[in-house]
């Protein structure tokens, strides 16, 4: 396992995935740790964070997006709890899509330790359980009657799609960074490469916010997201991404966070 280190710069923003089946997860790891708070730093505190976001593919709207977390602590542990609920309807000449889900999730130390995704997907119901247990992530699968289980090993992966790693890489020698990911979507370890294209100012409800660029790819996927670090939280503005056939943007509208 590569060990990583971070960077301390603030302004640097050290620190839900297949929109299809083929792009969905970088979507929905996107959209699930949409502004995570790092657990540590409001352990005491019950933070909420909100935010809306519009799904659009060729500029066209199809669809919205709700994130919700909240810090939480249990049994002396913090942590942040989180649920995404997704609505996309897309019927064009390119693409057919329908998606009605909701994910939620539990953080402990940065590390996820337990993620469930329910609806529908193209008609096709979704239900999927993870759990992080014996030193492994263990995921309960139940699609057409029938139900299957997948066994990850932890120390076969550095991070999880779930925890944006890219949001605090150390990219001070200008060279891109390889994980070993756990595809949360995909159920599998892979090899992602992170890149970092620029430091850059992104806007929503007309206020600037500062943010990194990072592109990252591995086998099944490619994004780029625009995405900060402030010491105590990660914030992520957008996702584009895109396969061989289609492309999607998902854009912030607004972010509130409160007691």
């Amino acid at each position: 396992m590569k060990k990583i280190t971070f960077s301390a710069d603030r302004n640097g923003c050290a620190g839900h995935e297949d929109f299809t089946r083929r792009y969905s997860y970088p979507l929905a790891a996107f959209l699930i740790l949409l502004m995570t708070q790092l657990a540590t730093s409001f352990a005491a505190t019950s933070v909420r964070t909100v935010a809306h976001y519009k799904v659009s593919s060729k500029g066209f709207a199809i669809g919205d997006v709700t994130t919700t977390q909240l810090m939480t602590e249990e049994g002396g542990v913090p942590g942040i709890q989180f649920e995404t609920r997704t609505a996309v309807k897309a019927s064009f000449l390119w693409m057919g899509y329908h998606q009605d889900t909701i994910e939620k999730g539990v953080l402990q130390k940065q590390d996820l330790v337990s993620y469930t995704r329910k609806g529908r997907e193209n008609g096709v119901s979704i239900d999927v359980e993870g759990r992080l247990e014996h030193s492994s992530f263990r995921f309960d699968v139940r699609e057409q009657g029938m139900a299957r289980s997948i066994v990850i090993p932890r120390n076969s992966y550095d991070y999880t799609t779930m925890e944006c790693p890219e949001a605090r890489l150390d990219f001070s020698e200008n060279k891109p960074v390889t994980l070993n990911i756990l595809d949360v979507e995909k159920m599998a370890v892979v090899k992602r490469n992170y890149h970092l294209v620029r430091n850059a100012l992104y806007t929503v409800a007309g206020k600037e916010y500062p943010c990194r660029v990072v592109d990252y790819s591995d086998q099944n996927k490619k994004a780029r997201r625009w995405i900060a670090w402030d010491g105590s939280m990660i914030v992520m503005y957008r996702q584009d991404g895109k396969d061989d056939k289609n492309s999607y943007s998902v854009q912030a509208t607004s972010v509130t966070r409160g007691l």
